[in-house]
């Protein structure tokens, strides 16, 4: 071989070795420059982000602007982007004082929303009873309505301890806490025999939350729970959380799921911040991986057959899920895993594309419900709410 073309096989190598570094390297730099001060909970970012949240709450949402093709999901999805924007809105009325009164108001907002028949419609018609009119109705379980907006309504009573929700927040614990007593399982269902992990983790959560607004000792109905919980819904073999469970024995219908899981440990931190950080631990080994640098969490664990997932892990691409991979920013947070939360706000600005305007931020790609999600896992309480 001449050294001519020896030279010329040298730079052709190099230049290919240079452009592999660059494909894998600028694109996750460009997109992870704002992840430090998201993580470190800089307030313009999230005062940027409340206001977006803010267009939507204080608009006018309704069932038509979502595209699910179903009026039981989108029902669904209306209910959480209010939910979500009320935990938004509370964890950053914790963290910056001066964003207090606000927050607080637009909390309230939600709530108004939430309680309006528009948005109780999608739990009124599963179960054939209104959620709030039907608390002495101890088999009316309604956890995937009661148990997230209770969870909203006790952060609302940590910000405003004479609060004009009060008198709901302690009826509802105090409905929830009898069902979970009267279960077989020590579990809730989301509707009529279904009952779903990640539902009972906002139910508990929101018990816990309101123990610690109001110093009252649900101590032992906790306990009990985390211990049949962890019996029936944590997967012996991945430690992740079962999506779904049998209303009438407690065994496993669906498979060990991170959109159900990361979800959940989120929910779970109110509670159990412990027993959280043990579902990020195994979320984190069975389903976190790094593509070019950009974090990215799978739906299914790696030994597992998989599936296209469903209407809450969202897309499922090449096994990676959008909606398990937008959660754990709340699980980094949460369990300050800083290294690891930059590579995921990566993915998560690359996939959603957001953007500013009129001093407001928003994700093209999300619409209300991406918006209020990523409000809630972006502001997640670093370190842990309860300990």
């Amino acid at each position: 071989m001449s050294s001519k073309l020896k030279v010329r096989l040298v730079r052709i190598a190099l230049a290919l070795v240079l452009f592999l570094i660059g494909v894998s390297y600028l694109p996750y730099m460009f997109c992870c420059r704002q992840a430090a001060d998201w993580y470190a909970g800089d307030l313009s970012r999230q005062k940027l982000l409340a206001n977006g949240v803010a267009k939507w709450v204080e608009g006018d949402l309704g069932l038509d602007d979502f595209y699910t093709g179903s009026e039981q999901f989108n029902g669904e999805w209306l209910f959480g982007t209010y939910t979500m924007a009320a935990m938004g809105y509370g964890q950053t009325a914790l963290q910056h004082p001066e964003l207090r009164e606000s927050n607080i108001a637009l909390m309230e907002q939600c709530f108004d929303k939430l309680m309006s028949e528009q948005v109780r419609r999608f739990d009124c018609r599963m179960w054939g009873s209104d959620p709030i009119e039907s608390l002495d109705n101890i088999n009316a379980h309604h956890a995937a309505f009661l148990g997230y907006f209770n969870l909203a309504l006790s952060l609302h009573r940590m910000l405003v301890n004479d609060s004009k929700y009060a008198a709901l927040n302690d009826k509802i614990t105090a409905a929830l806490a009898k069902r979970i007593k009267a279960s077989r399982f020590g579990l809730l269902q989301s509707y009529p025999q279904e009952m779903y992990a990640v539902d009972n983790c906002a139910v508990i959560g929101s018990i816990a939350l309101h123990d610690r607004a109001t110093s009252e000792n649900s101590g032992i109905v906790i306990r009990s729970w985390i211990n049949n919980f962890k019996w029936h819904c944590v997967d012996s073999d991945s430690g992740l959380l079962i999506q779904a469970s049998d209303f009438r024995t407690g065994k496993a219908i669906d498979q060990p799921r991170g959109s159900g899981t990361i979800l959940g440990l989120y929910l779970i931190s109110f509670a159990d911040y412990k027993f959280a950080g043990e579902l990020y631990a195994a979320a984190r080994k069975q389903l976190a991986e790094n593509v070019f640098g950009f974090g990215a969490v799978r739906e299914y664990p790696r030994n597992a057959k998989g599936g296209l997932g469903d209407i809450d892990s969202g897309p499922v691409v090449f096994g990676y899920g959008l909606s398990a991979t937008g959660f754990m920013l709340g699980g980094a947070r949460l369990y300050e895993d800083d290294s690891y939360y930059s590579r995921l706000f990566a993915t998560v600005y690359a996939w959603g594309a957001p953007y500013e305007k009129d001093g407001k931020l928003n994700f093209v790609s999300g619409a209300s419900l991406g918006d209020a999600i990523m409000f809630a896992v972006l502001t997640a309480p670093k370190g842990g709410l309860l300990k």
